[in-house]
Order: C-alpha cells, then structure tokens, then sequence
C-alpha cells in the first residue's frame, strides 16, 4: 500500500516501502507547511525556489544539472534510474521560465504516479499505465483548468490530484472546478487539503 500526502504547492510525499518527497518549498512559503519526515529520496523537477528548496534534506537528492545542490544525483530527461529499490524516469516538461524543465515517473509497490513538474499543455505526452497523475492547474506558470482536463485526456490516469495553485496570487484556481469537469469526463479525480492523504492499493 502507498500513502500519497498533499504537502503544499507542488509537493508530495509517496510512502510505501521507502519515502519520496517531490518539489520541497517550504523557506518562503506563505502557507506556512510543516514537514517533519525523513524522506529516503527527494525529487526536484527544476532549478525555482519553491520547487528546489531541498539543501538542508538528508536523502538522496534527484534534480536536473540545473539545480545547484552539491552531490546530488543528476538525472536527464528520458533516464530511468533505480534508487533504493524504486524506479524512477524523469520526463520532459514545457515551462519557459525554467531552463530544463522535468516531471517524474515514480513506479513504487507496482504503481506509477506521474508528477508533471511546472508545464504547459506542449510538455504532455502519454506516459502509458498510470495510476495516479499530479497535474498542476494554477495557470500564468503552468496549465489553467482547461488545459489540465486536456492533458489527462492525454495521459488517462486511473486517478488524477490538482496542485501548483491558489499558494500565489498569479495562481488562483478553484481545484473542486477541476475535480466535477474531471468527473464528468469520466476520470477519478481528488482535491487534498494540505497535509491530507490518500492510499493506493
């Protein structure tokens, strides 16, 4: 079983045999999260602040060249690595903001959760069989709704969460809109508070 928290903003953590935490942002941020985990691997999907504040976590850190972080395990677009057991590919992503911009592919206990990073609608590409897609929906920096519904007609997850909106005012977005237009598509789609979980099985 995996357990998939909301953080805040863009970032995850997925326990299940190990535990990953995506997209750290906590120094600067106005929702004021609190973390306390251990996390065995962090993944950073690109070199912005509240998407890379992972300098002080003690695991094993993932990131593109772009990310300055000392001894970091650099991955580029397209690898696939192995890391503590769990497999891990990072994807490309469409953020003009960002110099190389990337999402992951997580698979854990036979499950793929696909974490698209800060994208536009041109970043989407089917990604095959997944479980559980994290979408961003806050638009300016990323896709709006609409264009978040459009890329899970892409992708076709079994089951979808919004994040990257309202920790900004650039971003506002209104997740439980995403979630009924998603359901009327016929998608599973979960809105979670911060610090909320769910569990796959």
């Amino acid at each position: 079983m995996i357990e998939v928290k909301y953080i805040t903003h863009a970032c995850f953590e997925i326990s299940g045999n190990k535990t990953i935490l995506i997209d750290p942002f906590f120094n600067g941020n106005e929702t004021n999260p609190h973390y306390n985990g251990n996390p065995d691997i962090v993944l950073v999907t690109h070199e912005h602040f509240d998407h890379a504040d992972a300098g002080n976590m003690k695991g094993k850190i993932v990131a593109p060249h772009t990310v300055n972080i000392p001894n970091k395990i650099e991955m580029k677009i397209g690898d696939e690595k192995v890391i503590d057991g769990i497999k891990i590919k990072m994807i490309r992503a469409s953020h003009y903001q960002s110099k190389y911009p990337t999402g992951y592919i997580i698979t854990m206990e036979g499950k793929n959760i696909a974490h698209l990073g800060d994208t536009y609608l041109d970043g989407v590409d089917p990604l095959g069989n997944i479980d559980l897609l994290l979408v961003p929906i806050g638009g300016h920096y990323t896709m709006n709704i609409e264009e978040a519904l459009k890329a899970v007609e892409i992708i076709k997850p079994k089951m979808v969460i919004p994040m990257h909106y309202n920790t900004f005012k650039e971003i506002k977005a209104d997740p439980n809109v995403f979630k009924s237009k998603a359901t009327a598509m016929g998608y599973k789609a979960i809105v979670l508070n911060y610090n909320e979980s769910i569990k796959i099985q």
